[in-house]
């Protein structure tokens, strides 16, 4: 592909995907799985969630901590998620004229699993599968095929007949990167990827529950001491951090949504002291826990007294 065709993809994938995200925020399109997201202004620090995804990023820039370790994406650069891990991201490159713009995929273990029994083992890119978060350049093949998957919205049967087959092209494309590894690990029964996760699926429901490695070990088919090794391989954390990032993130949703206080909060997601649920979750979101939730909730709206959002969320971040 050359430089002009390439930027003309670019130019065409950026348009056809401005129609879809009118609004702020993450917006469905017509083909389940995929999404875009939108932001016009700098997105400060702020912690959530990945799934197992692929992120396509059209315009702009963002950042993804995890662990010790950062993550750039951007239109040069693509991001995958293999589990579902707790990070914190900040958009770095966004305005209301050139808002980030980026895609994301969900990946699917059946579509990985059907692509394995189909392809040589000797032709597959070898590769470490350790992690759950990498960044690869983006080559014309990938973005080509993303183009085409775009495309699909515009027409009802060609969504119904092509989308399917260009979504496992992406799975195909992103199993035969130089991180393929860990994309293959989703569709290979009895991984480490697939031990990880179903534990991680575990913590997710079960957060409240009092942590008990040795059971956790077991549910992975794993001796304690591996697990913990495989663990922070895969989520980049050890299993308490995951757990507390897990409970806070919950507290913060239940908070914005009820009227209760702190306390209440804390101990109906696991913790035993709300002193400690205090302390944790400034040291997460940099404010304690109504302070914060009122912020959020003041952020998220157009307020007639013309303090603008950057504002409120700037004070956020103090």
């Amino acid at each position: 592909m050359t430089k002009t065709s390439g930027a003309a993809l670019a130019k065409s994938l950026l348009s056809i995907a401005l129609r879809y995200c009118t609004g702020e925020g993450i917006n469905a399109t017509p083909l389940p799985g995929l999404t875009v997201v939108r932001r016009d202004r700098i997105i400060q620090a702020t912690p959530g969630m990945y799934g197992p995804e692929v992120c396509f990023v059209l315009q702009g820039e963002k950042a993804v901590w995890t662990g010790n370790r950062v993550y750039h994406y951007n239109p040069t650069n693509y991001l995958v998620s293999c589990v579902d891990i707790p990070a914190i991201a900040e958009v770095v490159a966004a305005s209301t004229i050139h808002p980030f713009i980026c895609l994301k995929l969900e990946l699917q273990a059946s579509t990985v699993y059907e692509i394995l029994q189909e392809i040589s083992p000797s032709e597959i890119r070898p590769g470490e599968a350790e992690g759950g978060f990498y960044v690869e350049k983006v080559t014309p093949e990938l973005a080509g095929a993303f183009a085409r998957l775009m495309a699909t919205l515009e027409n009802k049967n060609d969504l119904k007949v092509l989308a399917p087959s260009i979504i496992r092209e992406i799975h195909y494309r992103l199993m035969s990167s130089r991180f393929g590894a860990m994309i293959r690990q989703l569709g290979v029964v009895g991984s480490k990827a697939q031990k990880i996760g179903k534990v991680v699926e575990h913590l997710q429901k079960d957060y409240a529950t009092p942590l008990r490695v040795a059971e956790l070990a077991r549910m992975a088919n794993m001796s304690p001491s591996a697990f913990h090794l495989h663990f922070r391989q895969v989520t980049s954390m050890s299993p308490l951090q995951y757990q507390k990032h897990i409970r806070l993130q919950e507290a913060r949703r239940l908070l914005s949504i009820e009227t209760t206080d702190a306390a209440s909060v804390a101990f109906q997601v696991g913790y035993e002291s709300p002193s400690q649920f205090s302390r944790e979750y400034r040291r997460l979101f940099g404010q304690p826990p109504m302070r914060h939730v009122e912020l959020l909730r003041e952020a998220s709206v157009k307020r007639a007294d013309g303090i603008s959002e950057e504002l409120v969320l700037k004070r956020m971040s103090v």
